[in-house]
């Protein structure tokens, strides 16, 4: 049961999604739901750091714990940015399509490689700056922080995007040669 505990934190990351967009619709009547907002994200945040780590705590780390992890941090963050799409506009329209696109591509080499060759990658050192840099962006246009700030945030996060694609891809290609040339 303990075991298992990490992917259970992983998972509710997604039910904490709706109280969050429900609170979210109800900031502008009153400023109690935008302080439940910002406690349910930071929960969001803690749990994504928490459960990997309780995972390699417990020695229960598992190829479905690092698959499930990640997805549960996709749907999370595609859900924020549909609201933020809706809230701020054009900006995250754009951050939603190249963040697509990129987990279209490390999707399909990530199964590839699971599929073909058994083997599960884990988030690597970028992937996790670029997650943090989208966390640190999405509080800020969500809070209504400084709008100069909060775009210095959102070029930061597009730039993560494309150097953890980078990163990711030559990871995954140099893994796929790796077991092709055994």
């Amino acid at each position: 049961m303990l075991k298992s505990f990490p992917n259970v934190m992983s998972i509710s990351r997604i039910f904490l999604m709706f109280p969050l967009i429900s609170f979210l619709n109800s900031a502008n009547q009153s400023p109690k739901f935008q302080i439940y907002s910002f406690f349910i994200i930071l929960l969001v945040f803690l749990t994504d750091v928490l459960d990997g780590y309780l995972a390699r705590k417990l020695k229960a780390v598992s190829s479905v714990g690092k698959i499930l992890d990640p997805v549960c941090d996709k749907i999370c963050l595609m859900i924020i940015l549909i609201y933020l799409i809706n809230k701020v506009g054009f900006i995250f329209f754009i951050f939603f399509i190249l963040l697509s696109i990129r987990d279209i591509v490390l999707i399909s080499l990530s199964c590839y490689l699971a599929i073909e060759y058994n083997f599960v990658s884990q988030a690597n050192k970028m992937g996790k700056n670029f997650m943090f840099s989208s966390f640190i962006m999405i509080i800020l246009f969500l809070f209504n922080f400084n709008y100069y700030v909060s775009l210095s945030f959102y070029i930061i996060s597009i730039l993560m995007l494309f150097i953890s694609t980078v990163m990711y891809t030559i990871e995954h290609l140099k893994n796929i040669k790796k077991y092709e040339n055994i």
